[in-house]
């Protein structure tokens, strides 16, 4: 079995209209409808709310069907309207309920795809691939680079701020198309259903399983400040017109895609936490001073450095959890992980609208915004600081839980547990 280029081809084209529409997000809620900042953090969240919600529908429904590329297909057409229909709503309520839905529909594009990957990779048929992760490692990264190459696209809004909607749309009709047509089914391959029980038996065996969830909440967190409060603030104070915002934005995640293989290899001679802990610091540091320089140089190299911190954690923070979960609830600790990231992502652009006008009523206006970037950088260098006095009992249990996995795999040697 080959690789599975038409596959990864579509997760990548998938991210695209999702980061397309984000340098627009002011001149579309803000100039056209008349709304505020607090609507530019909700049109943000909101998506993430209906990820959150309907991601298990996603998994079940297909499951049950045994079925992935017709409901792919169906859900690309669906989203594709919506994004249609953003385009043309002018009443602020009915536009961001259409977004809830959206995101929804965008999440069974995501999750089915993903899926798809799975499929492969846990098919005992597939001798390349099984239980090796080497694909959804590959699928995750491209994931990730069609997030960074859709912000640059965000410049078809320099003249219309409605154009990335439409070709998100069309982007969308493509993949349903191409989804249809291309995709193949080959053996629906379940994964354990998470269950909230087998969660608690986690946590409760290795409580230093909070480390993970509580670095990946904050890192999506901050996300939602640098795509809300942070893409306002360089719309509007430093005037930048949105295809140089994507450009600007793309800077973060280019490298935090790029850099996710090389870290994984890195993390095998260096241990996956020191790379949480060093990324996340130089992630913090520079997120934080990206907010107090108006010089065009000095906040490319932020951006770009506060990009390699990503890169340098992004993937061993997932790795982390991965290793710290007792062998059996893997796939349960790892729902978990994705869950509380998307919690993070939700509530952060509505927790850095608030902030700002709190910092912006205790302080004068010209120190107030670098304040809130210095606040959400401290999160991460807070959580490090945090993390440091357990660090070797972090690695002792990270020690044991690989002996008894190790002693599970000779008496069963199944890849998958």
């Amino acid at each position: 079995m080959g690789f599975p280029y038409t596959l990864v081809t579509l997760v990548f084209l998938s991210m695209l209209p999702v980061t397309m529409i984000v340098p627009v997000v002011k001149d579309v809620v803000k100039d056209r409808l008349l709304g505020s900042n607090w609507e530019v953090a909700y049109f943000t969240s909101i998506p993430m709310l209906g990820s959150f919600l309907f991601a298990p529908v996603a998994g079940i429904i297909s499951d049950r069907f045994k079925n992935r590329k017709y409901f792919i297909s169906l859900f690309c057409f669906l989203d594709a309207g919506l994004f249609y229909l953003l385009t043309v709503v002018r009443d602020m309520d009915l536009f961001l309920f259409l977004r809830f839905l959206e995101g929804a529909s965008h999440i069974f594009i995501i999750g089915l795809l993903l899926s798809s990957a799975a499929d492969q990779e846990n098919d005992p048929k597939n001798k390349r691939y099984y239980g090796k992760g080497i694909l959804m490692g590959i699928t995750g990264m491209f994931l990730s680079l069609g997030g960074a190459f859709g912000m640059p696209l965000g410049i078809l809004g320099r003249s219309n701020p409605l154009l990335p909607f439409y070709v998100g749309s069309g982007i969308l009709v493509f993949v349903g198309i191409m989804s249809f047509l291309m995709l193949k089914d080959r053996g629906i391959h379940k994964v354990k259903d998470f269950k909230l029980n087998d969660l608690k038996i986690a946590i409760f065996e290795n409580p230093f399983l909070f480390v993970p969830f509580l670095f990946n909440f904050i890192d999506r967190f901050t996300v939602g400040f640098i795509i809300s409060s942070f893409n306002i603030h360089l719309r509007e104070t430093l005037a930048f017109h949105p295809g140089m915002l994507g450009v600007f934005l793309g800077l973060v995640l280019f490298p935090m895609s790029l850099l996710s293989y090389p870290s994984a290899l890195l993390s095998r001679k260096t241990g996956v936490l020191p790379l949480v802990l060093v990324g996340s610091v130089i992630y913090g540091m520079f997120l934080g001073l990206s907010g107090t320089t108006n010089q065009f140089w000095y906040l490319f190299l932020f951006l770009l450095l506060c990009g390699i911190g990503a890169g340098v954690m992004f993937v061993p923070s997932m790795m982390l959890a991965s290793k710290m979960s007792k062998p059996g609830l893997t796939a349960t600790t790892m729902s978990a992980f994705t869950g509380v990231g998307s919690l993070g992502f939700m509530l952060g652009p509505i927790v850095s609208v608030q902030m700002q006008s709190v910092f912006e009523s205790l302080l004068p206006k010209e120190y107030s915004f670098s304040a809130l970037s210095f606040f959400f950088g401290f999160l991460e260098i807070g959580l490090v600081f945090m993390t440091i006095p357990f660090f070797k009992k972090i690695l002792s249990k990270i020690n044991r839980i690989d002996e008894e996995r190790e002693k599970i795999t000779l008496a069963n040697p199944d890849p998958l547990l």
